[in-house]
């Protein structure tokens, strides 16, 4: 299924963890350790995206795991999406940890 007027998000492309072949499309000091969907969408939300949460499935290259991906407008460039979800996911988990 091609998707040609939306990007397609997967927590790899912001996973820290991951190098650049497992996936990972922004630099490592702006993407995140272990990026989870439900934050993701979270931030979405927040930046006031109209989003599509697909829950469950898995990227081709890692099919035994099983994260989901979220399918965004193709409104900007990709890398700019990227960046701009991961240092919003950020500041909500520094938010959560202040509340602790």
């Amino acid at each position: 299924m091609k998707l040609r007027e939306k990007i397609v998000v997967w927590p790899a492309n912001i996973d820290s963890t991951k190098p650049r072949k497992a996936g990972r499309k922004i630099a490592k000091g702006a993407a995140l350790q272990t990026p989870r969907l439900d934050e993701i969408n979270e931030a979405a939300k927040r930046l006031s995206l109209e989003v599509e949460v697909v829950p469950g499935k898995s990227r081709p290259s890692t099919w035994w795991e099983k994260g989901g991906y979220i399918v965004f407008p193709k409104s900007e460039k990709r890398t700019m999406l990227l960046r701009s979800l991961a240092s919003e996911v950020r500041k909500i988990r520094t938010a959560r940890e202040k509340e602790r």
